[in-house]
């Protein structure tokens, strides 16, 4: 086993926010979801999105339904400007090194699609160009 000393900060970061989700680890473990999902997830996500919500201890969610209740509240009264401040600091809040690698292999991923379908498809007929511009195809003597 690698050494605590050894390990990339935002690992640690995610083992201390899935002691703190005991419901997130009951999950993984009765196989609903990957680790490595649920790290995916979080590095997009972050450790504060409401998507968290239902896998805190029950001590924390009692506090944490009454701030997304003050939250909902507030964004009910927000407007548009405040919407795109909050969606800005989402935005700050993403990992951009792991977003750009995921969507570099999506693109990847895309491109090898489409070379494999061009592959199976029929190639094309050439098109007949018209002897002329009538619509009939008489021949005259």
């Amino acid at each position: 086993m690698e050494d605590k000393a050894n390990l990339h900060p935002s690992v640690e970061e995610f083992k201390a926010f899935v002691r703190e989700h005991p419901r997130l680890i009951k999950e993984i473990k009765e196989g609903n979801k990957t680790l490595q999902h649920t790290y995916e997830e979080w590095t997009v996500l972050g450790s504060s999105h409401e998507h968290w919500a239902p896998y805190k201890n029950k001590d924390t969610t009692a506090s944490s339904a009454a701030n997304e209740k003050e939250e909902t509240a507030d964004e009910s009264s927000s407007t548009g400007t405040e919407f795109i401040n909050q969606l800005m600091g989402m935005v700050k809040k993403m990992n951009i090194q792991d977003l750009q690698s995921h969507l570099n292999h999506f693109s990847t991923m895309l491109t090898n699609v489409q070379g494999l379908i061009q592959t199976f498809q029929k190639p094309s007929e050439p098109v007949r160009q018209r002897e002329s511009e009538s619509p009939f195809s008489f021949r005259r003597d």
